[in-house]
């Protein structure tokens, strides 16, 4: 939120796990995902 000068409560994270599916579930690797969605608002005078 810093880098970006947003409030905090605009920033969501959230986690799950693989319920002990494919490589990552039987614990021979690991994976991370990221998805960002950036708006910019435009105001109107």
């Amino acid at each position: 939120a810093e880098c970006l000068s947003i409030s905090p409560e605009y920033i969501s994270i959230k986690a799950t796990t693989t319920e002990k599916l494919g490589f990552v579930g039987r614990e021979e690797g690991v994976v991370a995902h990221a998805t960002v969605l950036l708006m910019k608002k435009i105001i109107f005078i």
